[in-house]
């Protein structure tokens, strides 16, 4: 396609000349760069006359392809200051490599950050003399931006761990936000009970640009109403310029200009459908946000609510325990008017007292309980567990437990019980009785046995669902003129999400493990009994959501192994890794898919469905991220997705 484009350019203002004036040296040089998929250029003469192929074009974005036979420094001149040494050196007939070189690029209409790797090398005429220079690089944005946000989660997660104050770790995690990405201000405000005022405890300013908002209260809809309306729905709210974003308008831009705002992303916490706080960062000029930068913003403020809503709850669970010792004489004077049974039971489980709910659940007298122990009212196969939690207990290596069991009732008939159990302690930490809350859930057990019995046929039916929609498939398409590869391949998929819908279906649809996933979809890769794919991970529970996505991506990982990679001939194998980073919250999963041995690898020159489903429906299911690297020596997958509770 470059070619194409050179024969018909107009090189009447290029300093290089018509293409037929070129010297040979210049025209070898062209062909080989034209040949080949890794992004090239090379600039010649004088001027640095610049030509390149196409995938150095999606390189230069917006910049092709007015940048052919351009002056090199016109086309680069906001990184000539980073790149001219490296140039001079070339032009001196020195070679020279960089890797991984931060540079601010204005591509697309905007600056951005962006990192590359590559060398420059010099290229003599005919004569011997250094004529040009020639680079081979490739962009490594991606690969840096992505280990520099698993280190920022990692170092955030570690310092919220070691604080237990919620002030605190809304201004640690503000202070870390707006460091890593260069913003002027970051906070965390909560809102109201009538979710029409803001207010920030604490945040994070740099160098004293703009002010600091903590200890404010504000109206929300003094910012616009319809930039208010984004956040209440849930919507992350990205304005690049408060004076060109028709949401803002002209009404409300002095609120945003009175807070030195020009540009900003805000994410929303709406809980249990109530907008409950807010996390913000603040540029003072205009700034194009990149997406990257808007999901780190997003996963810092959910884990940010997490941490504060989690050091509150044991804030209150600290206080309730106080309460509970302090409130012992008012909960006696309830005992005989509630709807559950209630005991006291000394270190030995023999019982103190009674109420007479818990008569009635057992049928036995309140004078025939107070002759027994509450294990002589279990049933005989719930007894030992039952015994092991209340000696727990009552040694002090828990405070609670509740339990689902059965009681024999006086006539001999079960009765399911669920008994919530504590422990009362003297003055000085030595535990004195045992206190349990005994509720009848012989309803609720009848009902879930009813469900069971629902879930089992409506597996039942949907499997057999899948093997008529596959054999419908078969059958459709084996009279059509479709070609053999799409019908294998559809059926190949209905097949993996079939193996995938079985095992989930063994697990009653609550989850699968990964490893068993993963198990029956290689399963017809493993040729005369040597497993070729390697597979190495720890136990990892998935929900069947991330079940069914994991088992599709592994399937058309395996399938393209198969027909183009490591397992298209008999030396190659698959590398097949996961584990588990529990630093963030929620933990993560990280799994890595790697082929060695087979064929050279080249990057397509189009993403096929395969592909698609892998980094696009895949991510989107798995609410994560995952990329795909053509590596010469084989094609690497990575995915990094948050597991659920």
């Amino acid at each position: 396609m470059m070619g194409a484009t050179m024969r018909v350019h107009d090189w009447s203002a290029s300093p290089l000349g018509a293409p037929e004036t070129w010297p040979q040296s210049l025209r070898s040089v062209v062909g080989l760069l034209l040949g080949s998929k890794f992004p090239m250029f090379v600039a010649w003469g004088e001027d640095l006359g610049f030509l390149y192929n196409d995938a150095y074009a999606e390189i230069l974005g917006a910049k092709h392809p007015a940048a052919l036979g351009s002056r090199f420094y016109d086309i680069w001149a906001e990184i000539w200051p980073d790149i001219s040494p490296l140039i001079d050196a070339a032009m001196a007939g020195e070679a020279t490599y960089r890797e991984n070189l931060p540079l601010v690029m204005n591509r697309k209409g905007f600056d951005e950050q962006t990192w590359f790797t590559f060398s420059y090398s010099p290229v003599r005429d005919e004569s011997g003399r250094v004529a040009g220079m020639f680079c081979a690089c490739t962009e490594t944005t991606g690969t840096v931006q992505a280990d520099r946000r698993a280190r920022f989660h990692v170092e955030l997660s570690e310092r919220l761990a070691t604080l237990s104050e919620p002030r605190a770790m809304t201004r640690v995690a503000a202070s870390a936000l707006g460091t890593h990405i260069g913003v002027v201000r970051a906070g965390y405000g909560e809102i109201d009970q009538s979710e029409q005022v803001v207010t920030v405890e604490q945040d994070w300013t740099r160098d004293g640009i703009v002010a600091s908002l903590a200890g404010e209260a504000r109206i929300l809809d003094a910012f616009g109403p319809a930039v208010i309306a984004e956040l209440r729905a849930g919507r992350t709210l990205i304005v690049e310029d408060c004076l060109d974003d028709p949401r803002v308008g002209e009404d409300h831009a002095t609120s945003w200009a009175g807070i030195g705002c020009r540009a900003l992303i805000v994410t929303p916490l709406v809980k249990e459908g109530r907008f409950r706080a807010l996390l913000y960062v603040h540029e003072a000029t205009p700034r194009h946000w990149t997406a990257t930068e808007v999901m780190l913003v997003e996963r810092v403020a959910h884990r940010t609510w997490d941490a504060v809503e989690r050091a509150r709850i044991e804030r209150d669970l600290r206080d309730r325990e106080a309460a509970l010792r302090e409130n012992e004489q008012r909960l006696r004077a309830t005992y005989e008017h509630v709807f559950a049974g209630i005991s006291e039971v000394d270190r030995s489980g023999g019982f103190l007292r009674v109420n007479e709910r818990l008569c009635t659940i057992t049928g036995y007298s309140r004078e025939e309980l107070l002759g027994r122990s509450f294990w002589d009212l279990t049933h005989l196969d719930d007894r030992e567990a039952d015994l092991e939690r209340f000696s727990r207990l009552m040694l002090g290596k828990t405070d609670t437990y509740t339990v689902e069991k059965r009681y024999i009732h006086k006539d001999g008939h079960e009765v399911w019980v669920e008994v919530a159990a504590s422990r009362v302690d003297d003055s000085s930490g030595h535990p004195l009785y045992g206190i349990s809350v005994i509720q009848d859930i012989g309803e609720r057990k009848k009902a879930e046995e009813y469900q069971r019995l629902l879930i089992h046929e409506l597996n039942h039916r949907v499997k057999n669902t899948l093997a008529t929609v596959q054999s419908i498939a078969t059958q459709t398409l084996r009279g059509s003129e479709t070609p053999v590869e799409t019908r294998e391949a559809l059926e190949s998929r209905l097949f993996a999400l079939s193996r995938a819908h079985n095992v989930l279906t063994r697990e009653n649809w609550e989850g699968a493990l990964l490893h068993e996933i993963i198990g029956d979809v290689i399963e017809p890769y493993s040729s005369g009994g040597k497993d070729r794919i390697r597979c190495h991970g720890g136990r990892v529970h998935l929900v069947p959501r991330m079940a069914l996505a994991l088992a599709m991506a592994v399937h058309e990982l395996a399938t393209n192994a198969a027909k183009y990679g490591a397992l298209s001939n008999w030396t190659g194998e698959v590398h097949l890794t996961w584990m588990m980073d529990h630093t963030p919250v929620p933990p993560l999963l990280l799994m890595r898919w790697e082929e060695k041995g087979g064929p050279v690898v080249e990057p397509p020159s189009r993403k096929g469905f395969g592909s698609r489903l892998i980094e696009r429906s895949l991510a989107h299911d798995l609410s994560g991220e995952v990329r795909i690297e053509y590596a010469p020596t084989g094609l690497v997958c990575y995915v990094e997705a948050p597991l659920p509770s």
